[in-house]
């Protein structure tokens, strides 16, 4: 939550940033901790470059990372959007 609101992205901006996504942003499948650390689940990362202003993807957009599951009954869960500057 606090990279969103740093960014000022609403869902709705997390939304479009996974249906902008391509397959080639995929970056690698790991597990990650939710619930407050209690319970382990598969996620997958992507990399994937989103203007906030025009909700599109870019090439010139800062790369924003994504990572989420899907689980049995096909829901999504958001674990992870964020933006990092280049280094």
């Amino acid at each position: 939550m606090k990279d969103m609101q740093r960014a000022r992205w609403s869902a709705h901006d997390v939304l479009q940033m996974l249906v902008n996504m391509h397959a080639k942003d995929y970056k690698k499948s790991e597990w990650a901790r939710i619930d407050a650390g209690r319970r382990w689940v598969p996620c997958d990362v992507y990399l994937t470059l989103y203007d906030s202003f025009t909700r599109r993807r870019c090439p010139n957009a800062p790369s924003v990372y994504l990572k989420f599951s899907i689980d049995e009954a096909g829901d999504v869960t958001i674990l992870l959007a964020s933006c990092h500057g280049s280094t």
